[in-house]
């Protein structure tokens, strides 16, 4: 397996897609791993900082409804 961009050795794995990625083209982003309803009915939610990112891909910032699964 090489890198996405440069065909290098990859460092690390999108967290989101997956694609490999060297050192070099490595991103990072913030996200939600885990999202619940906490005391007084107020949203929360469990974020992990510096999550390896491809830069490719494009995580969507709001739910995409699925009714198919259903």
């Amino acid at each position: 397996m090489k890198c996405w961009y440069c065909e290098e050795e990859p460092r690390a794995a999108c967290s989101f897609c997956g694609r490999f990625v060297c050192k070099e083209h490595l991103k990072t982003m913030s996200t939600f791993i885990s999202m619940y309803v906490g005391a007084n009915n107020v949203p929360k939610g469990l974020a992990v900082a510096n999550v390896v990112w491809c830069g490719e891909c494009e995580p969507q910032p709001e739910p995409i409804s699925m009714p198919e699964l259903y």
